[in-house]
Formats: structure tokens, C-alpha cells, sequence
């Protein structure tokens, strides 16, 4: 009943086309997942024997992985100039709000410090595309370097219980890099935003994907917010193509 509720609401909101190409991305996504929950084991050896170290390297290889089960749901170009910054960040407190498919904290795992400590807080069920099944959390585990701690929180970012528990995760430290890219609405981008900009120290970076104006039926309003701030602080915007409907990277240098 909810897969039929969702339909007639795609159909409504972005007509005959949109639904075609979200049906075929849905079900595509589906044979992917079903043949990789049938050979996890031989997709987390893979993972874990990933040595690359350049970007783009790191980047192909998160967009080409097994059939794209861990794609990220980014433009190339974009995320290619984020992760540049990142590895100049060297950083070793990352806390990723929204994970989906993986691809973006796979890229993150490998250009950390080798030492870092990873946080990843995804919404099961979430309306922006987060949830991942439990079957992937070893996948995802996988990403981290033999020295590296990474932690899968399933959870509502937008509880105190959450950032309570990222702030045990810390025990004192800061992020360098904090990432938010979950709930896009423009409440919810503002609550991701005061309720965890706060443990990342003077020096970091806090990141928005989705920055630019997205169609009104998406319910994406992170261009709202992000307008609000971002003369407050040292900023960058990375957007490929001004007439583009989605995706652009906002960079808050915190000073």
C-alpha cells in the first residue's frame, strides 16, 4: 500500500516521465540488491583490499563498484572538487548526516586520516532517500582503514539522543569535517545545522549538498537555508551548471 501511495504521488508531482525514470531506478536498484545481499562476503573482501589513494580514483571506483551499489548520489564534478578540499583537510572527526547509497562515506573513509573516526547517522525509511537494510551495515564497515573507527548510527539525527551519542563517540574531540546531506526540508537542514555545526572546531568545514533550486515538488528547501547563513561565514558554492535542477556543494570554512 505504501509503494502504491508513493506512485500515485510521483505520478502527480512529476507526471508520466518522472515515474518512468524513478521506476527504473527503483527497480534496477532492486535486482542490484539482491544479487549483492547474496554475495556480501565477496563484496566486503573487495572493499577491504581498496588501497587507492588519488581522488578521482577514489571517486570511480565508489561510482563503478558492483553494478553501482554504492553510486553516489552526487555530480561528479562537484564532488570531486569537495573531496579535493577534504584531503587537503586531512582531517580525522567526520560526521556524515544522510549515507544512502554508501558512495559518499566511502570516498570520505579513504581520503581520511588513517587513524580517523568516521560517524554516520542515516534515517531508515528516510524521505530524502536514506535507509539503508541492515544487510549493508558490513558493506559499509568495510570502507573504514584497518586503523580507522567508523560508527553506523540508524537513527533521527534531529534527536538529543543522537547528537548525545555522537558526542560520547567524540569523548571531547571535534569534527574537522561535518557533511549534511539528510533531511532537506528547510527545518530539518536548520536543525542538522544548529544542533551539530557547534562540536565542529575553528578550522573545520561544514558542507550542504543540494544547494541550488530544486522544483518545488521535491520539497528540497536547503537553497532557502543555506542563503540565510552563508554570508556569515567564509563560503564557497560548487555548482556545475547554474540552470541545473539539483545537487551544487556549499562550504562553510568555520574561523
Amino acid at each position: 500500500m505504501h509503494l502504491i501511495q508513493k506512485s500515485v504521488q510521483i505520478l502527480r508531482k512529476e507526471g508520466v516521465r518522472g515515474f518512468l525514470e524513478k521506476s527504473f531506478k527503483f527497480i534496477k536498484n532492486k535486482i542490484v540488491n539482491i544479487i549483492a545481499k547474496k554475495n556480501t562476503d565477496y563484496i566486503i573482501n573487495k572493499l577491504k583490499n581498496v588501497t587507492l589513494r588519488d581522488v578521482y580514483d577514489i571517486f570511480d571506483f565508489s561510482w563503478n563498484f558492483y553494478l553501482g551499489l554504492i553510486k553516489p548520489i552526487q555530480i561528479k564534478e562537484e564532488f570531486i572538487k569537495l573531496l579535493k578540499i577534504f584531503q587537503e583537510l586531512n582531517p580525522k572527526c567526520i560526521l556524515e548526516i544522510g549515507t544512502a547509497n554508501g558512495g559518499t562515506l566511502f570516498c570520505f573513509c579513504k581520503l581520511a586520516k588513517d587513524d580517523a573516526t568516521i560517524i554516520s547517522i542515516d534515517l531508515p525509511e528516510g524521505p530524502f532517500g536514506g535507509g539503508y537494510p541492515e544487510w549493508k551495515i558490513p558493506i559499509y564497515q568495510a570502507f573504514a582503514k584497518e586503523n580507522q573507527k567508523i560508527y553506523l548510527l540508524r537513527k533521527d539525527s534531529h534527536h538529543n539522543e543522537t547528537l548525545e551519542e555522537v558526542k560520547k563517540i567524540l569523548n571531547g574531540n571535534q569534527l574537522d569535517f561535518l557533511f549534511i546531506d539528510g533531511d532537506h526540508t528547510y527545518e530539518g537542514v536548520k536543525k542538522d545545522f544548529e544542533m551539530y555545526s557547534p562540536l565542529v572546531r575553528k578550522g573545520g568545514i561544514i558542507a550542504f549538498h543540494d544547494i541550488v533550486r530544486h522544483p518545488i515538488e521535491t520539497g528540497c528547501e536547503v537553497e532557502k537555508f543555506w542563503n540565510e547563513i552563508k554570508n556569515n561565514f567564509q563560503f564557497k558554492e560548487i555548482i556545475k551548471d547554474t540552470s541545473q535542477d539539483w545537487a551544487g556543494i556549499g562550504i562553510l570554512f568555520k574561523k
